[in-house]
């Protein structure tokens, strides 16, 4: 048997204390004897168990100890907490860009930091709904050419894909896509790039699960990131870009916390005898039609005339023959 060091025995009891101990699992120092010869097959001692817990102290590991709760030894200290691997895992199945092998494979990653048995409760991959997923396994290589672009500041080239009558993806056009990126920004469910396309000057969103063949060139962007005026995507809705506009919405109070959760708590609110509110909101105008769209019941578009003839004119474009 190789000859093994202090530094080793330690990690190695390291590994035990956050595979085996959670706040209702303890092990004694025996059980980590018996786990360091099988699984590691290294034979330590009391006095070697004793040692490399102290070491660990030491590194900063909060560990319980059999003075603090009568039984063994327990990690409390963890990169993360239950409730945070619990958030982390639902916001990754909401993730409709990432693809159901990558959702499967950064759960088993998660659950790797939690114990053996904490992780029995946190199995999910069961109820993973594939039609919902992105069946594109490129998107974690698109992010990481798009960050190397943006960071030079350099133009990338892509080939855009849509789904055709077959449920394919299938590119858009023959000819790739020539853009100066700024930014990845998630909005609702998707990931998008952040551009202006080559030969435009205002910017514009592309889903990055829906981008193959990224390549980065040798040009510039074309603008810098304040020529581009990225401030204006601040008031993004629905990915929708555009120049920000003024508008005034009367809306009923049902909808209150919707329309706080889309526009921000900055926005202007005015209550009326009616119960209604006036709520005066900074916003792209595009993504606006189609938000307003969803709660037609709830929120009338009282102004700018422009914006509110463009939700009255896709209203009375409905396949409804209403």
């Amino acid at each position: 048997m190789a000859v093994t060091t202090d530094k080793s025995n330690m990690l190695c009891i390291l590994n035990i204390l956050k595979e085996y101990t959670d706040e209702n699992h303890i092990v004694s120092t025996s059980e980590i004897i018996d786990k360091m010869e099988l699984l590691y097959m290294r034979k330590v001692d009391r006095r070697t168990v004793y040692g490399c817990i102290d070491a660990l102290e030491e590194f900063g590991y909060e560990i319980s100890t059999y003075a603090d709760n009568k039984k063994g030894y327990m990690l409390l200290s963890r990169d993360f907490t239950i409730a945070e691997i619990r958030l982390l895992i639902d916001a990754i199945y909401s993730c409709e860009y990432i693809s159901k092998k990558q959702t499967e494979e950064l759960l088993e990653k998660l659950r790797s930091f939690l114990s053996s048995y904490e992780r029995k409760y946190y199995s999910y991959t069961n109820i993973i709904t594939p039609e919902k997923k992105s069946p594109n396994p490129e998107v974690f290589l698109n992010i990481e050419i798009l960050e190397e672009a943006i960071n030079s500041k350099k133009q990338v080239s892509f080939t855009y894909v849509d789904y055709d009558y077959d449920k394919t993806l299938k590119p858009r056009r023959e000819r790739p896509y020539t853009v100066s990126p700024y930014a990845m920004i998630c909005e609702g469910s998707h990931y998008y790039l952040a551009l202006i396309s080559q030969g435009h000057t205002e910017p514009s969103f592309y889903r990055i699960d829906m981008m193959k063949n990224i390549k980065v060139l040798e040009e510039p962007i074309e603008y810098t990131k304040r020529e581009a005026d990225l401030d204006s995507l601040n008031k993004v809705v629905f990915a929708h870009t555009g120049k920000p506009k003024r508008v005034m919405l009367r809306c009923k109070k049902r909808v209150l916390r919707y329309v706080i959760e889309q526009f921000g708590s900055d926005i202007s609110i005015k209550e009326n005898p009616d119960g209604t509110f006036d709520a005066s909101v900074l916003t792209a105008t595009e993504g606006l039609v189609y938000w307003a769209l969803q709660y037609l019941q709830d929120v009338e578009v009282i102004s700018p005339k422009d914006v509110r003839e463009k939700v009255i004119s896709a209203i009375k474009e409905n396949p409804y023959g209403i």
